[in-house]
């Protein structure tokens, strides 16, 4: 999987966990909340090239709370906790699925196709959302 935008990984985290995109870059210290952020930032790291102040600055916060965040989910996996690893399964297949329909096909053709011809072509195997001449 290509990586992601950590705003995208945001929303995601967002929309699975039902805690707001402003709350998880808060101050807020609910459980909930502080639940969405570990989990953004472990998405973070895993999926994008994002470097610990990166994710920080996302979250309004300093690299090392990154790292406490990194630290937590990964013990609450080495313990094998139900919830987090019930959040973790969903935010990524949620993110897969989304990933996929977010696929651009672009294709350069020459000055002299048909662009119609391709995209005939091209229906049944992908959809050509972009396609571009020389």
């Amino acid at each position: 999987m290509e990586h992601m935008e950590l705003n995208k990984i945001l929303a995601a985290v967002s929309e699975i966990t039902g805690v707001s995109k402003s709350k998880i870059q808060s101050t807020e210290r609910y459980k909930k909340t502080m639940a969405a952020r570990h989990l953004f930032c472990y998405f973070a790291r895993t999926k994008t090239n994002a470097t610990l102040l990166q994710i920080g600055n996302m979250l309004n916060r300093h690299h090392s709370t990154v790292i406490n965040s990194l630290q937590l989910i990964s013990d609450m996996i080495d313990i094998n906790d139900e919830e987090t690893k019930n959040s973790i399964q969903k935010i990524d297949d949620y993110i897969q699925h989304k990933h996929q329909q977010d696929i651009i096909l672009k294709i350069i053709l020459p000055f002299d196709v048909d662009i119609e011809k391709v995209n005939i072509f091209l229906k049944n195997e992908a959809k050509a959302k972009c396609v571009e001449k020389l």
